[in-house]
């Protein structure tokens, strides 16, 4: 396998980390429960974060692909519920409504809005998102919006 095979694969395991860590200190843990949840041996997740091999083998990629395709889908799924909470609660025009259906738009291919640059960054982009400036989908939440001024 190649150099971009394994880079590939360090991008989904960091992502599948960072939506998986509860806290400091929690690194092994989180990669414990990711390797059981999708059948991953711990050691390859362990191995792509801290000794990056020279190859890796096709069906550990596949895995890693397919756990990152999985959590996106329940990090978009949790956004989703996380809109309909906000818009009962603020009305389908507050900013942050608008902002979140406009995130899960252009994660389904549709138009791309306001949140172009957040879903650009964090579904399906190997670089990592500027916290500053994007978001990521763990760090939106969305009742934070309901208490900021507009």
């Amino acid at each position: 396998m190649s150099n971009a095979d394994i880079s590939r694969a360090q991008s989904f395991t960091d992502e599948l980390l960072r939506w998986e860590i509860r806290g400091p200190g929690d690194t092994a843990n989180a990669m414990r429960r990711i390797a059981t949840r999708s059948a991953l041996p711990f050691a390859k997740l362990w191995a792509l974060r801290y000794r990056p091999p020279k190859e890796i083998a096709s069906h550990v990629l596949a895995r890693i692909e397919a756990a990152h395709a999985a959590e996106l889908q329940r990090q978009l799924r949790k956004l989703a519920h996380d809109v309909q909470v906000t818009a009962a609660v603020a009305g389908p025009a507050h900013r942050a409504v608008r902002a979140g259906e406009a995130l899960l738009r252009a994660a389904d291919g549709g138009p791309e809005g306001a949140g172009a640059g957040v879903a650009d960054a964090d579904l399906g982009s190997n670089r990592r998102p500027d916290r500053k400036r994007d978001p990521g989908l763990n760090d939106l939440p969305l009742w934070r919006a309901l208490n900021e001024g507009e």
